[in-house]
């Protein structure tokens, strides 16, 4: 694998992972979905990273999804499939459980794994034409459960089930309309509405950020909350009170200052 497929660009507290495959639409392969793995896990140790975006090269496509090469030889039976999924979903799951606000800037085709790993991110923002969908049924896969369970957290069960059924490829306007995307944005402003708001993002408290984050994975794996003990003084509800930042985000206000976070 050339060793710049996944590139990681930083500018000041915002680190961008770029999918680096422009010629196969940034299709992405096995040994990809590991260094993914790799990289968002330095990022995850990286204290000085407070927003982490995602993007496809060369503006046609934010990913076209799961390499097809890889199948021959990587995912052509149940058992190497199962193997497959260990890396793919690794990788997803990697991207979701980054403790920093993630945004993917989505431009072009984003469909199957490509979907599946902007459906892994915080906030999705889209530029108008840009084209969604899962189609995987067109060639006898099937999207897992972790990926669905995603797919359905933001676009509801009733949407998922079109999306995977149909096996259609959205435009942007029936993907904001389902909730797939957060936002749609001119093409020629959908990099400068990204990073502004990933700057914005990124002066925000970070202790309050993760805290967040922790607390909308606990309701997607258990809405019921069974067993979560909601008055922990060390859980995500109420730990930043005993936080750095509480003191300097409350001494802010008070004083009508910019509060300078500092992440603990």
């Amino acid at each position: 694998m050339p060793e710049d497929v996944i590139l990681v660009e930083r500018d000041g507290p915002v680190a961008t992972v770029v999918l680096n495959r422009p010629e196969k639409m940034n299709a992405i392969s096995l040994d990809m979905w590991g260094e993914l793995t790799r990289r968002v896990g330095e990022l995850q140790n990286d204290a000085g990273v407070r927003v982490v975006v995602f993007r496809g090269a060369g503006g046609r496509a934010f990913s076209a999804g799961a390499d097809i090469g890889d199948f021959e030889a990587s995912r052509h039976d149940s058992s190497s499939a199962i193997e497959y999924a260990a890396v793919f979903e690794g990788a997803l799951e990697a991207v979701a459980s980054l403790m920093v606000p993630t945004i993917s800037m989505i431009e072009g085709v984003c469909v199957g794994g490509g979907l599946e790993l902007a459906s892994s991110t915080d906030i999705r923002i889209a530029a108008e034409g840009s084209r969604f969908g899962v189609p995987v049924a067109r060639i006898g896969v099937v999207a897992g459960y972790r990926e669905m369970r995603r797919l359905v957290a933001i676009a509801g069960p009733a949407n998922a089930a079109y999306i995977v059924l149909s096996g259609e490829v959205l435009n942007h306007e029936a993907a904001l309309g389902m909730g797939l995307v957060t936002r749609v944005a001119d093409p020629d402003k959908l990099s400068d509405e990204v990073y502004e708001l990933a700057a914005r993002i990124a002066d925000l408290s970070p202790v309050s950020h993760a805290a967040h984050k922790e607390i909308l994975e606990t309701l997607l794996a258990n809405p019921a909350l069974n067993g979560v003990d909601l008055a922990a003084a060390d859980g995500p509800q109420f730990r930043s009170f005993d936080s750095e930042d509480f003191k300097i985000g409350t001494d802010a206000f008070v004083n009508k200052s910019k509060p300078r976070f500092v992440g603990r």
